[in-house]
């Protein structure tokens, strides 16, 4: 029986998802995906990216149907001028708004009422380029910060610069087009330091959420004094 959720002025609602389902579970959740993120998953060429990509939009479906009474194979999408998803019939940051992410095979979903909204959840990878994304992408503080960090802490705190920015980012819509560097963030605070011209840290929140030692995950709105309900897992149904 699907569980009902209710929107709540100030509340932001939070699942992981798990995106290594069986193949079994996959092949059936593939009936509440639409033609386009039917075509959008066939373009995977690697059979486990397809079934995560699936799983993903599949239990997204279901949060989303648990919160507005609606079967997931019904639900319909629209999307705004810079491409941010958002529930057909609403406006840009108005009704319920949500958002999703997925690294590796975790994702986060996020729902809330009238407020920007931004997810990302990353796994961490020691990558060899790990310097020169940072020189492109860190205020200067920050840059400095993590060239000072021990270097086996380097890729985690990476990682938790990366996670905190593009939540902002994802919240906005807009993307890497206002810039990794115009936004800044303090770790150990969980605050934004700085932000792009027209948008201003004492009207932004941010989250960071408890996930595997491997992962990070943040969550950034503008919906202030918000409370934050973890529900951990999300259950798939068939």
């Amino acid at each position: 029986m699907l569980e009902e959720f209710e929107l709540q002025p100030l509340v932001i609602h939070v699942w992981r998802i798990n995106l290594e389902l069986d193949q079994a579970i996959c092949q059936e959740m593939v009936q509440f995906l639409d033609d386009q993120e039917l075509t959008r998953a066939n373009r995977y060429r690697h059979m486990q990216a397809r079934q995560q990509f699936i799983a993903g939009r599949a239990q997204l479906r279901q949060i989303l149907g648990a919160f507005i009474n609606t079967p997931a194979s019904q639900i319909q999408f629209d999307t705004g001028q810079y491409g941010k998803p958002r529930l057909a019939g609403t406006e840009c940051d108005q009704g319920l708004v949500f958002n999703l992410s997925h690294s590796g095979n975790m994702g986060l979903v996020a729902v809330a009422a009238d407020c920007a909204l931004g997810v990302d959840i990353e796994k961490v990878n020691s990558r060899h380029n790990l310097q020169a994304l940072a020189e492109r992408c860190f205020a200067q503080s920050e840059l400095d910060n993590w060239s000072a960090s021990h270097p086996g802490q380097q890729a985690p705190l990476f990682y938790n610069y990366w996670c905190a920015k593009e939540a902002f980012l994802k919240a906005t819509g807009r993307g890497l087009a206002l810039g990794m560097q115009q936004c800044s963030v303090d770790i150990e605070q969980c605050c934004f330091l700085s932000l792009p011209e027209l948008y201003h840290v004492s009207e932004w929140q941010l989250f960071s959420l408890p996930v595997r030692y491997s992962y990070r995950a943040y969550i950034a709105t503008n919906l202030l004094n918000a409370r934050l309900i973890d529900h951990n897992i999300w259950t798939p149904l068939s």
